[in-house]
């Protein structure tokens, strides 16, 4: 089945869901992603007006001209986080290099969803594939890494910090698969679930019921990604009628973002805020 016959047979879940979900993610989660990494208090109040600028311009706006300056303030916000990621990358614990990582993925997400929000086909992938690399690039790289980087900070140990190693080498491995051969994309999606997966079993051992929910999400959600990464070797994951990306869409993407990354993020986000050395820390 062509592209444009995927959306049209599940136009709300590939068209219209990812679009909310977006909104959502540059509205809420990634303005904790700043307060989770500490940056400083004129930015994060950027990023929740920028945001929600952001947010009505993807539920009310199609896409093209219009669409690209409400997006524009988020994108600048993003580029500035991205800034301070690199300022931040210097030799130290894993999860200081997580945080300052997480904020580098940033001005690439927004990259994809300026695209997307002009209409732009990046690197010849029709709209909707665009779309929901943004939300990917958003949530895989930027909250994910964030929130590995604070759960490395607080378990110490091996395992937490090479569990963030994973999640780091697993965004950059993915933007490579997404042009390049299919064992590369195979392998690059493996890493970032089973990386994933193990930041969900960290959480649902620590400390606190919003992580361990946060954590029981992930664990629910990551085998599915990796169920649909090898569908060309087993049957695919398939909700009702709906095709295999429709599926993914609903009970990978969406639970990721609106659950696992906002419960999680919120939690690590009121520790931050109580514990002001904690703060200066990050």
């Amino acid at each position: 089945m062509r592209s444009h016959d995927v959306v049209a047979a599940n136009v709300w879940v590939l068209a219209t869901l990812p679009a909310l979900v977006v909104a959502i993610v540059v509205a809420v989660v990634v303005p904790l992603v700043l307060a989770v990494t500490g940056v400083p208090a004129r930015l994060r109040l950027a990023a929740w007006i920028a945001g929600a600028i952001a947010a009505i311009g993807l539920c009310a706006v199609d896409a093209g001209t219009i669409a690209v300056v409400t997006i524009a303030p988020y994108a600048a916000v993003c580029a500035i986080a991205g800034l301070v990621g690199i300022s931040r990358l210097r030799r130290g614990p894993t999860s200081q290099i997580a945080l300052a990582v997480a904020l580098m993925f940033l001005p690439a997400a927004a990259m994809w969803l300026v695209a997307a929000r002009a209409g732009y086909a990046l690197l010849g992938y029709p709209p909707f594939w665009v779309i929901l690399t943004a939300a990917h690039f958003h949530v895989a790289g930027a909250c994910l890494i964030a929130i590995a980087g604070r759960v490395a900070a607080a378990r110490g140990g091996r395992l937490a910090p090479a569990i963030a190693i994973g999640c780091m080498a697993a965004v950059p491995l993915t933007a490579a698969g997404i042009y390049g051969p299919r064992w590369l994309e195979l392998g690059a999606a493996l890493v970032m679930a089973v990386s994933a997966f193990g930041v969900g079993g960290l959480l649902v051992t620590t400390r606190g019921i919003a992580k361990r929910i946060a954590g029981a999400v992930l664990l629910g959600s990551m085998p599915l990604a990796g169920a649909y990464a090898l569908r060309d070797q087993a049957q695919p994951f398939v909700l009702g009628g709906l095709d295999p990306l429709a599926s993914m869409v609903i009970a990978h993407g969406a639970p990721n973002a609106l659950a696992f990354a906002l419960i999680a993020l919120a939690a690590f986000a009121g520790e931050t805020s109580s514990d002001p050395k904690s703060s200066a820390e990050n």
